[in-house]
């Protein structure tokens, strides 16, 4: 029996016209697969639950409606700004190493972040949330880490 391919990606985001989307909405999506990318979009992202009640995450799936798109959308807009002022590449801190039993943080884990790969997750999940909010629709956050 051949090994299970596996496909390991940050986020998987499309909009669907319903909250229940149909295959090709969900086909029609696009992925985020570096982690410090991820981690860099967090500063975006995190404060969207306490302003909007939006949960973006990594560990879990979000469907993202009304207010919360208008909330997404600024903060998407806002990341793009950001992101086009950063170097080619820079680096992000994505954790820290473990040892069993260790009472402090271990050494730092740092990862590029590249600008063309944001950018290109960033202004391709743009049109979906303003496609979503001008049809009343849903945007789906799909975590994969």
């Amino acid at each position: 029996m051949p090994p299970e391919l596996v496909f390991v990606f940050e986020f998987y985001v499309f909009w669907s016209a319903g909250p229940e989307p149909t295959v090709a909405e969900r086909d029609a999506g696009v992925y985020l697969l570096e982690r410090a990318e991820s981690t860099y979009l967090r500063k975006f992202f995190d404060p969207l639950y306490d302003s909007a009640g939006v949960g973006i995450s990594t560990s879990e799936d979000a469907v993202i409606s009304g207010e919360g798109l208008v909330a997404l959308e600024g903060a998407v807009i806002r990341a793009i700004g950001e992101i086009r002022e950063q170097p080619e590449k820079w680096l992000v801190l994505v954790g820290h190493t473990f040892e069993p039993y260790q009472q402090t943080l271990g050494t730092p884990i740092m990862r590029h972040a590249a600008r063309h790969r944001l950018l290109e997750f960033l202004e391709s999940i743009a049109p979906m949330i303003r496609q979503a909010r001008e049809a009343g629709g849903y945007v789906h956050f799909g975590g994969g880490g």
